[in-house]
Order: C-alpha cells, then structure tokens, then sequence
C-alpha cells in the first residue's frame, strides 16, 4: 500500500466512522429522549388523571348525596342543600330530579325551587353514573354537559356548562375528554386512552401537543469525542491490518520474487553458495519493502514464501550440491513457528540452508531463547552468518555470545583505505583463529577481487561475480575466476 492510498484509506474509514458515530448516537439519544419525554409526559398525565377523577369524584358525591336525601318530596330543606353543592361545582348551573311517568319524564324537583312540573325526556336506568353532551338548552344559549345517575324511578343529574368542563380539563394539561368515541370494536380502548374510574362512558386522554418534543446536540461533542478516540487508537490499527492483509496477499500470489546471486570460492574455483534476494514486481526498493513486512510482522511469513520457492524452482539434486543463504532478523529466532517449520524441511534440507542474520541490537533482547532456537537448527545440519559486520553494533560481542559459522564483512570496508585493509585484516585473523568462513561482500572489480584476495579472504560476493539473477540462470552459472 502506497503512502497516499494509506492517507486515502485513512480519510475513508475516519469519514465512515464519524457518519456512522454521528448517527448512531443520534439515534441512541434520541430513542433515550424518547423515552425520557414519554416517561415524564406519562407521570404529568398520570397527575391530571388523578385531578380530573378527584374533581368528578366530587360532583357524583354530590349527585349520591342528593340521591339518598331525596325521598319523594321537594321539600325546601333538599332546594336548599342542592343550591348550597352548586357552588362547590364549578360552572355548574342546574340540579334536578326527574321522575320516570309511562313513556316521558317529569321534572319534580330543582335547584331553582321550581314547583312546575316540566315534560323531559324518558329517564333510561343504567348502572353508575353517566356523562351525556354536549347538549344545547334553548334557554341557555350555551352547550352544556349532564352528569347523572338512576336509582329506580328517578334520575337526579347536574348540568354543567361545557366551557367550564373545557377549562378544568385543559388547564395546563390539554386533557381530552370523550363520552364514548375514541373505542375501537367490543369496547377496547385504543392504548392512548384511559377509561375513567367514576364516570362510566367518559374517556380521556391527553393530546399530542401536550407531549413536546426536545431537539438537543448533546450528540455531537459525543461522536467527535468517539471520533477523536478512534481516530487515535482505533483507525490507524485498522489501516495496519488492512496495510497487513494486502501485503500478506501480495506475497501468497507470487507478486514478490526470488532472484539468487552467487557467492564464489576464489581458492577453490567453486560456488561456495547461492544469496536468496527479494524482488517485486512493482520494483520498489527491496530494503523498504523488507522494513515494511518487518513492522507489519510478515518477516516470517515472507520467509517461509522464499524458501518454498526455492524447493519448487531447484531440483532435488542442485538443491542438495548447492547451499543457499537466506536473510532472517532476530524475530525469526525468536518464533517458535519458524524454527519448527525449518526443522520439518524436506525438499531443502537443513544442511543446504545458511541463515544469514543482520547485526541486530535484538539478538541480545531475547538471547536466551535465540541460543536454543539457533542449538536446536544447528543440530540438524543449519548455519548461521552475520551480515554486515562490523558496522552497526558491537560485532565481536556477537561472535562471542552466538555460534556464527559464517562472518560476511560488509562492502564499506572494499574501500581503498589503509584502515579498510587494516580491519579486513583483523577480521579475517580471528575468523582464522576461531574457523569461522568469512565472505566479502561489494567485490565490483577485478581489482577488488585480487585485493581481498591478498588479504587472505576468499570467499566473494559482488557484481563482479554475478549480479542477481534469476532460478533459471543460477542454476546455468559457472565459476569463471
């Protein structure tokens, strides 16, 4: 993956995951406001509820009461108590008995005192007490509600004003009321609605204005805050897997490469051994492309791709009059994954295989186990070399610490330079003295090559040689000195 399909990718998932933030904590709060209104809009009605069947509670207290004083008789004492409960009934204008006479109903008592006996409608006997309206009395010039109970004969009732019932019911909560509508088949109300506890046709609820909905943005600080999070410690692992998943896929379909270089033998004019190098078919710099699968832990993984490569491009026979030398860091010695798939080798076998180890300052972080994984191949025939001796960290600690067979100088030291010859020099005494092969690397001339051939190394590796090449042409290659 490129540096700018990586800011792109970075872009993409930072811009999906704040939409997806953005709405998802939108439609979270807003489901918790849901809820919240709907709670505090069902305590507020739940409050009216119990206002309004207090208040009607009252008035069928009065009509109750006026039922069990009234005996037949209009007396003065019964006006008198009628118009005294009138008062404490707010808009209420009349009370009054009638009494059921064949097919009509006959008024025979009132709160006016009226001693008329007027022609109404047919009293109906139900149970309980029920609410009728809005009526218009002519002599009124206004609607009104009846509120009434029969017990027998009689019916005694309270007629009210409706916009006095208007007011108590909506002040403050928009309450409505219904005397029968709002049910839907066999009496059941819609889930809305509640049926009142004293009167026994009356419905109520309140209305949609009554529950006002809140808009807040509370849901922006959170989903930038989430955002921020993610795009610091979630997005840049997403990139790295994805990064990592495209590499892995790059190297299992062949777009990386081997190519071999030969190393020579100038004493004995032979091929000492053969340097696995990588290449892609992007022709990106092999040491960035080998940085980059070392920090997306793919080393290992690339490795194990290099050497089936190798079974798969050589035959059997080269493979085993041939010895190839494959790079490896510390983190391969440290995987008890690639040690074993080394020791299961078959086509190339352990004792074709050199593993040649970059000075690295990990060695010493984990040299225990690096000591056992490195006895452990050792055993079944694998050496080790270190690469580019000398230049990076303290060398000689190295050889002392770890069981290196092979020690390949790097190129730096071809130089022309009294102090190059002088550390050539030095070098190749202790290789001497401890019998440890030493390769030089960057011959690029004839006169290098007779150079550090004076100098007692012969071990070669340059373009002088043979440069990178590939299966097909290393196995064709003759030493030509």
């Amino acid at each position: 993956m490129t540096q700018k399909t990586r800011m792109l990718l970075t872009f993409f998932i930072n811009f999906s995951v704040l939409i997806v933030f953005t709405v998802s904590v939108f439609i979270m709060g807003n489901t918790w406001q849901q809820k919240r209104t709907s709670e505090a809009t069902e305590k507020e009605r739940q409050f009216y509820f119990v206002k309004v069947e207090s208040h009607l509670n009252g008035v069928v207290s009065f009509i109750a009461s006026i039922s069990d004083l009234y005996t037949g008789d209009c007396s003065r004492s019964v006006v008198l108590h009628m118009r005294k409960e009138l008062f404490n009934i707010p808009g209420a204008i009349e009370f009054g008995v009638i009494q059921k006479e064949g097919d009509h109903g006959v008024v025979v008592c009132n709160s006016w005192g009226d001693k008329d006996r007027i022609k109404v409608r047919e009293p109906v006997p139900h149970d309980g007490f029920l609410m009728t309206g809005p009526h218009t009395i002519n002599s009124l010039k206004m609607p009104v509600f009846v509120i009434k109970k029969t017990v027998g004969n009689f019916e005694y009732n309270v007629i009210i004003k409706k916009n006095s019932i208007d007011a108590f019911f909506n002040n403050g909560s928009d309450m409505i009321i219904s005397n029968g509508g709002n049910i839907t088949g066999e009496g059941v109300l819609d889930e809305n609605y509640r049926r009142s506890d004293v009167i026994n046709n009356l419905i109520y609820s309140v209305s949609s204005s009554f529950s006002k909905k809140e808009h807040n943005l509370y849901f922006i600080p959170i989903a930038l805050f989430l955002f921020i999070l993610v795009y610091f410690l979630v997005t840049p692992k997403w990139v790295r897997t994805i990064d990592r998943i495209l590499l892995k896929r790059k190297i299992e379909n062949h777009y990386y490469y081997n190519e071999y270089q030969p190393i020579v033998d100038t004493k004995n004019g032979r091929l000492f051994s053969i340097e696995v190098f990588l290449r892609g078919q992007d022709e990106a710099n092999a040491k960035d492309t080998i940085a980059k699968m070392k920090s997306l832990d793919l080393s290992i993984d690339h490795t194990i791709f290099q050497i089936r490569q190798i079974e798969q491009s050589f035959s059997k026979g080269f493979i085993l009059q041939n010895n190839f030398q494959v790079n490896i860091s510390s983190h391969h010695l440290q995987s008890a994954f690639f040690v074993e798939h080394i020791l299961q080798l078959k086509a190339l076998t352990c004792t074709s295989l050199i593993l040649e180890m970059t000075e690295d300052d990990n060695l010493m972080l984990q040299k225990n186990i690096v000591k056992e994984h490195m006895a452990r191949l050792k055993e079944k025939g694998c050496r080790f070399a270190i690469d580019d001796f000398g230049i990076e960290y303290s060398g000689l600690s190295y050889i002392s610490e770890f069981d290196f067979d092979i020690v390949k100088t790097d190129k730096i030291f071809i130089d022309d330079k009294d102090q190059n010859t002088a550390i050539l020099k030095s070098i190749i005494a202790f290789c001497n003295e401890l019998d440890i092969d030493c390769i030089a690397e960057g011959i690029e001339t004839k006169d290098d090559n007779e150079k550090i051939n004076q100098i007692g190394i012969h071990l070669h590796q340059g373009w002088y040689h043979g440069r990178p090449v590939s299966a097909e042409k290393i196995t064709a290659y003759t030493v030509q000195l």
